[in-house]
């Protein structure tokens, strides 16, 4: 079992080489996302396949390019490691037995890694990632029979209402539309009534990272911080852990 588990780490820490490839080309717009060969971000030089090995080609050339030395940024080896991580964690908690399962909340997880960097990184979050998933996870949890008909749309519609009319009363000044989008990706997820815990755990921990900023004088009172990873964590911990907190809370009361 545990050589199962290390080749998904592996194939985690491949799939953030291939995350990093994607953030680029949506950032830069340019055509064919999913295709092409990789290049480097500094001298534009086509990358071989010993350019590509994860961790080990930053390593082995001291995260320089080996064709113009120039330093490559930390960001893409913690993002293989994040990867291969969140993989790992992710094949623990959902189990080997279910592949269809597995497969579906690799795929999850290897959406949440890339829009929390994508937004950490742009302050945005990319429809060309979100909608697609949307429309997976729509499909997935109905043909699974994971949640009733009626939950899940509840869970889509409950958060969609709730940015939206956020966005509307700000103008746009306390989240932004692609926080709408992350909110119906969210309830397609986890459905009603677990799509709350979700999103009161995306709010405490973006309340708990604020005030920390806040107190260490890093933010100040009216900085805006990118709320995607906090509404994804929130999401993913949902996920694996929402009916053991919905039944504490209940319990609890």
């Amino acid at each position: 079992m545990f050589y199962i588990y290390a080749l998904i780490f592996i194939i985690g820490l491949a799939f953030g080489s291939f995350a990093s490839v994607i953030i680029h080309r949506l950032h830069a717009k340019e055509a064919g996302i999913l295709w092409g060969r990789s290049k480097c971000p500094k001298c534009a030089k086509d990358l071989k396949v010993m350019d590509l090995i994860p961790i080990a080609s930053y390593l082995i050339n001291k995260f320089k390019c080996r064709y113009c030395d120039e330093n490559i940024a930390l960001t893409y080896p913690f993002l293989e490691l994040m990867m291969g991580v969140m993989f790992f964690l992710t094949a623990s908690l959902a189990g080997v037995e279910d592949i269809a399962l597995l497969i579906f909340y690799l795929f999850i997880t290897f959406v949440f890694v890339v829009l929390t960097f994508y937004d950490i990184l742009f302050k945005e979050v990319p429809d060309e990632i979100v909608i697609p998933a949307f429309v997976i996870a729509v499909i997935f949890m109905s043909v699974a029979g994971v949640y009733n008909l009626s939950d899940l749309l509840i869970g889509i519609v409950v958060p969609i209402l709730f940015f939206g009319t956020l966005f509307f009363v700000s103008k746009g000044r306390w989240l932004g539309g692609g926080d709408i989008r992350i909110g119906a990706l969210m309830g397609a997820l986890l459905a009603w009534p677990n799509v709350l815990i979700g999103l009161f755990l995306g709010y405490l921990f973006g309340a708990v990272y604020s005030l920390f900023g806040i107190v260490t004088k890093q933010l100040g009172r009216r900085s805006q911080i990118p709320f995607a990873p906090f509404l994804l964590i929130g999401t993913y911990i949902t996920m694996f852990w929402g009916q053991k907190i919905l039944d504490w809370y209940l319990h609890v009361l």
